[in-house]
């Protein structure tokens, strides 16, 4: 990733599920992912044919807006593929794709409250495989809430606005 690879490729091809982990191990900045990043596009974007380069038509471009709204849930948003479907049957606290907003951190949680009562009840009536099904919501939420205080703590990165087609950037005056 040093000398060129972008990070979301080395996190797959180290098997990883979140670009945070393969973050730890290489060492490198937000800056330098974004950096890193926008160098393979340029690099991707002279190696294609200019024809393949179109704007898009206003009904693809709602269709592709209209996939971002889709990815609005409760906690936070959905980091799914444009153009696929929830494929967790929107359970949500165990999908490695949520990604929390810190100001949901406090129904997270009420929401382990809950799991935590839910728990003790399956003991008692040893339903064993509702223990194990709950053992691992619990850690998903638990790991989702830390996620999500290291984001408060950090702050967000900057990426840009995109330009909507058809209209022009707004340019400051002066």
């Amino acid at each position: 990733m040093n000398n060129g690879l972008p990070i979301h490729i080395g996190a797959a091809l180290l098997g990883h599920l979140n670009v945070q982990t393969t973050r730890g191990y290489v060492a490198v900045f937000a800056e330098d992912v974004i950096t890193q990043y926008q160098q393979f596009l340029a690099r991707r974007r002279a190696e294609r044919p200019a024809g393949e380069y179109r704007e898009p038509t206003t009904r693809e471009w709602n269709e592709f807006q209209d996939h971002f709204d889709k990815r609005r849930v409760e906690l936070g948003s959905c980091g799914r593929p444009y153009g696929t479907p929830c494929a967790h049957e929107h359970a949500c606290i165990r999908c490695p794709t949520l990604s929390i907003n810190p100001k949901m951190v406090p129904r997270l949680d009420e929401l382990e409250e809950d799991l935590i009562a839910r728990r003790q009840r399956a003991v008692q009536e040893d339903w064993r495989g509702e223990i194990e099904g709950l053992d691992l919501t619990l850690a998903f939420l638990r790991g989702k809430r830390e996620q999500a205080r290291r984001i408060a703590r950090s702050g967000p990165v900057s990426l840009g606005l995109p330009v909507v087609p058809h209209q022009k950037p707004q340019v400051a005056p002066g």
